[in-house]
């Protein structure tokens, strides 16, 4: 027998309404809540409503989509499974039987432990038809630091690394100023865009007195929130920075990272971009915490030693990390390498 949402997937493009609820999306910044969107259509597959969740505090997106009205025999295409829990705002599954929808698709479940399962549960208790499990790589893909931090308890972590060619990250006097051209520099701003915060170490930020802020043309997202690993030194009290409301960790030793991953969504930070020198990176890819590595290869030659990417001595090619290249990218003279990175 054919349950009644099998007969709605008959006549909607399911694929294009949950692409729909996905593009609504863009433009929010609701972490450390998730990003979601939702659509509702009438009985014949068209489009009546959008809603997102803009940010944390304000209502989600199935309200939003429904704005208080009743929708008898519409149905909803969600990203994510309506929460069923009261935080800063009331249950999503309340407000979507209250509005009399029969049919609910969602696009993955909640890995969140206050959800996973329970917002479907209760739809299906209440009398609506769902449906689960549609486009659910796309959706991931929207949010990867929400679903990553749900299912590990850790912040999404970026390894970002400008090199010349041979590798030096910086000159023997400390000099790297300009490794990478203007379209390499411009994209590091996209990429701290993407993230919630951008770490650093104290060595940086008393050499570079960095803002660490996305400086992009028309931008109008938040800023990235700076994260320093200060071990035992003192920021300067002028530093730039500190204007900025940063998360300051100090340590008697090197920083255990495992700690600043878990407390760093405490604050809000699903997803953090590490833009630190080689000791810290050292200490994340020891820790195995790099997520990501995104590698902007100079159209230079240094010819010579000054300062490695990452910390340490390289005494055998079997201690070597094999990672594995999933994109490269000309900018301008320069090269662009996003990687995932695997074991010793």
């Amino acid at each position: 027998m054919r349950h009644a949402v099998d007969n709605v997937l008959d006549r909607i493009d399911v694929d294009d309404a949950m692409r729909r609820a996905i593009a609504a999306t863009a433009g929010t910044y609701p972490h450390p809540n998730p990003r979601v969107g939702a659509v509702i259509l009438d009985a014949s597959g068209n489009v009546v409503s959008i809603g997102a969740h803009a940010r944390k505090g304000e209502p989600h997106a199935e309200p939003l989509a429904i704005g208080g009205d009743t929708y008898h025999d519409h149905t909803m295409v969600v990203t994510l499974e309506p929460c069923n829990h009261v935080g800063s705002t009331p249950p999503c599954t309340e407000a979507i039987i209250a509005a009399g929808i029969r049919n609910v698709i969602v696009g993955v479940t909640d890995p969140d432990a206050r959800v996973s399962g329970r917002g479907i549960d209760r739809l299906k208790e209440a009398g609506v038809s769902v449906s689960v499990g549609h486009l659910a790589d796309e959706v991931e893909a929207n949010d990867p630091s929400y679903f990553h931090h749900r299912r590990t308890g850790r912040a999404l972590v970026t390894l970002k690394v400008a090199s010349t060619l041979d590798g030096q990250t910086a000159a023997a006097d400390g000099t790297s100023r300009w490794i990478t051209g203007e379209e390499a520099r411009e994209d590091v701003h996209r990429l701290r865009a993407a993230h919630d915060a951008v770490l650093v170490g104290s060595g940086t930020v008393i050499a570079d007195d960095p803002e660490l802020t996305v400086r992009l043309d028309g931008y109008r997202g938040p800023q990235p929130r700076p994260v320093v690993l200060a071990g035992r030194r003192e920021l300067p009290k002028e530093a730039r920075i500190l204007e900025r409301d940063p998360i300051v960790y100090h340590s008697s030793s090197v920083p255990d990272v495992e700690d600043v991953l878990t407390d760093l969504p405490r604050h809000g930070v699903l997803s953090v971009l590490v833009e630190a020198g080689p000791t810290i990176a050292r200490a994340f890819v020891d820790a195995k915490a790099v997520d990501r590595l995104v590698w902007y290869v100079g159209g230079k030659l240094a010819g010579g030693t000054g300062y490695p990417a990452v910390a340490g001595v390289f005494d055998t090619i079997g201690s070597a990390i094999r990672i594995s290249i999933e994109d490269v990218e000309r900018l301008g003279n320069d090269l662009r390498i996003t990687a995932t990175v695997g074991e010793r």
